[in-house]
C-alpha cells in the first residue's frame, strides 16, 4: 500500500514537469459588440489563449503588460479572474481520496489515459449483461480509444444513444463525468424500472476519451493542452482542434487557418484519426441502428448547446431541441442549484465551423445532437478540483436521464 501510495505522489508531483504555468493568468474581460475585432486578432495571436471565447483568456507572465495594454488602449474592461493557473494547477488533487481509494477505481479523482482505458475493459467485465467493450479506432500516437457498448441484449436493432468525452485535452472533468454517469446507468439498471427501460430500450455508446494523445500529454507535461498532437507540415506547431475538425462547413469561419492557432481546423476534414474513425462508427452503425441522440460532452461554462455552430440559422428541429434542453437544464438545476443557459452553440459561445455536433445533425441525421458545456463558470476553468468530480457526474446523470426520458416520451 504504501509504495502504492509513493508512486501516485510522485506522479502528481512530476506529471507537469515540462511545462509550468507560474504567474500566468486568467483575464475576464467585458467584451461588447465593438470589441470583437480586437478579440478575433487576439485569438489568432500566439500571445493569448482563449479559454472562453471572447471573454477568458489566458496569458502567461511576459506578455501580460501587452495584453492588458491592448484591452486598456481599446477601452475594453477586465479583471483578473484567475491569478496564478498554476496554483490551481497544484491544488487540483485531492490526496486524501487517493489515501482512501488506492486499491480500487475511484471515481472521485481524475484518472490517466491508461487507467481510463482499463475502466473500459473493468466495466464490460464487471456488468456482462450489459456492457460489452470494443475499439472506436486508433489515435495518431497508436494509443487505442477503447468505448463501451451498454444495454441489455436484444434480437432485433435498438434505437442508438452516443455519449463522447475528452474531445479537449485539458478538459479532465469531461471523461470523469462520462465514467461516473456509463457505471451509475450500470448499477441503477436491477434498481431502478425507469433505467431498465432506457437501457432496454436503446444501446448507449460511450466514448470516455476522444483525444486520447491530447489527454496523455496533459498529463504528460502540458496541463493545458488543447488540441490533438499530429504534426503539421511545415509547421513546428502541433496538432489540430478536434472539434474544429468534421466534416461539416470545415474550414469556414469560426475555425483556425493556421496550425498554432488553438482552434487550427486541420489540413483536412477527418484528417485526424480519432474523428475519422468516430465518424465512421456512426456512420456504419447507422445502417442498422437509428441514432436518437449525440451528446458531446465538454468543459467549461455551464452550457447546453444546441445546432448549429457555423451560422445563426436556427435548425427546423429548434424547437423540439430546446424542449429536450430544458428539461435536462432542469433536472441538473434541482440537485445542486447548478445553473446551466439554453442555446445554440453560435448564439452562447462563439462561430464555430467543422463542429461534431453540427456534424451529427446535419451529416448523422441526429435530431438531438448538444453539446455540453459543464461546470463551472469560470472560477476554476479547466482546472476544476477533484472534490467536484462526483457532484458533476450526479447533476449531470439527472440531466442525462431527462433527455432520454424526453426521447422516450417523443417518438
Amino acid at each position: 500500500m504504501l509504495q502504492g501510495l509513493l508512486f501516485v505522489l510522485l506522479a502528481i508531483s512530476s506529471c507537469f514537469a515540462e511545462k509550468r504555468y507560474d504567474g500566468y493568468q486568467v483575464l475576464r474581460a467585458d467584451v461588447k459588440s465593438d470589441d470583437m475585432k480586437v478579440m478575433k486578432e487576439l485569438l489568432n495571436s500566439l500571445e493569448a489563449d482563449f479559454w472562453d471565447f471572447p471573454r477568458d483568456v489566458m496569458v502567461e507572465p511576459s506578455h501580460l503588460g501587452k495584453i492588458k495594454g491592448i484591452f486598456d488602449s481599446n477601452g475594453i474592461q477586465y479583471s483578473v479572474w484567475i491569478d496564478d493557473v498554476q496554483r490551481l494547477i497544484d491544488d487540483q488533487f485531492s490526496i486524501s481520496s487517493r489515501l482512501s481509494e488506492i486499491d480500487s477505481f475511484d471515481y472521485s479523482v481524475y484518472h490517466t489515459y491508461e487507467e481510463i482505458q482499463q475502466w473500459v475493459l473493468d466495466t464490460a467485465s464487471n456488468f456482462p449483461d450489459l456492457a460489452s467493450s470494443f475499439v472506436v479506432t486508433m489515435s495518431y500516437e497508436a494509443r487505442q480509444l477503447n468505448a463501451l457498448l451498454i444495454g441489455s441484449p436484444s434480437e432485433t436493432p435498438k434505437e442508438a444513444i452516443w455519449i463522447q468525452g475528452g474531445i479537449h485535452a485539458r478538459e479532465w472533468i469531461s471523461p470523469a463525468t462520462v465514467m461516473w454517469m456509463t457505471n451509475q446507468l450500470l448499477e441503477d439498471y436491477t434498481t431502478d424500472a425507469e433505467v431498465k427501460a432506457m437501457l432496454d430500450r436503446f444501446d448507449i455508446y460511450v466514448l470516455p476519451l476522444l483525444n486520447a494523445d491530447g489527454y496523455a500529454h496533459t498529463w504528460g507535461g502540458e496541463r493545458m493542452w488543447r488540441k490533438t498532437r499530429s504534426p503539421n507540415d511545415g509547421s513546428a506547431c502541433v496538432g489540430t482542434d478536434a472539434n474544429r475538425n468534421w466534416d461539416i462547413k470545415w474550414a469556414e469561419p469560426g475555425a483556425g487557418s493556421i496550425p498554432c492557432s488553438s482552434t487550427y481546423h486541420g489540413p483536412s476534414p477527418h484528417s485526424e484519426p480519432e474523428v475519422k474513425g468516430v465518424a465512421a462508427f456512426i456512420e456504419e452503425t447507422s445502417l442498422t441502428q437509428t441514432y436518437r441522440m449525440f451528446l458531446d460532452v465538454h468543459s467549461y461554462s455551464q452550457y447546453w448547446l444546441s445546432p448549429y455552430g457555423y451560422t445563426a440559422t436556427h435548425p427546423v428541429d429548434y424547437a423540439t431541441q430546446t424542449a429536450l434542453a430544458v428539461d435536462a437544464c432542469a433536472a441538473i438545476e434541482a440537485v445542486n442549484g447548478t445553473h446551466y443557459s439554453i442555446g445554440t452553440f453560435e448564439e452562447l459561445l462563439y462561430l464555430g465551423s467543422g463542429v461534431s455536433q453540427d456534424w451529427a445533425y446535419d451529416v448523422a441525421n441526429i435530431t438531438y445532437s448538444y453539446t455540453i458545456e459543464l461546470r463551472d463558470t469560470g472560477e476554476y476553468g479547466f482546472i476544476l478540483p477533484e472534490d467536484q468530480i462526483i457532484p458533476s457526474g450526479v447533476e449531470t446523470y439527472e440531466g442525462l436521464k431527462a433527455a432520454i426520458r424526453y426521447i422516450m416520451n417523443n417518438p
